[in-house]
């Protein structure tokens, strides 16, 4: 016998064919800390996308505080080769 189990009791969308397609809730996702390998701390935008429920996070771009309202003078690649080139990845 099939059926769709819950077993982290997450509530479900009862949308489509697949009853156990999880949906986010808006107020429990923050934007994300990112600390990198030379102790660096920043912040990335997090994008909702209510069509395909789907959560991502702004592509190369990093902030410097937790509202992501002041953009850093670094890009989110730009940090990652400089980690390369001091060898700490």
């Amino acid at each position: 016998m099939e059926r769709y189990t819950n077993i982290m009791r997450m509530p479900m969308s009862m949308e489509g064919s697949n009853k156990a397609l999880y949906h986010y809730r808006k107020p429990t996702v923050q934007n994300c800390k990112v600390t990198f390998a030379d102790g660096s701390t920043y912040w990335e935008k997090m994008i909702f996308n209510d069509k395909f429920l789907s959560i991502k996070a702004e592509q190369n771009k990093l902030y410097l505080d937790k509202a992501c309202t002041k953009l850093a003078d670094v890009t989110r690649k730009q940090k990652i080769q400089e980690c390369k080139r001091l060898g700490l990845i």
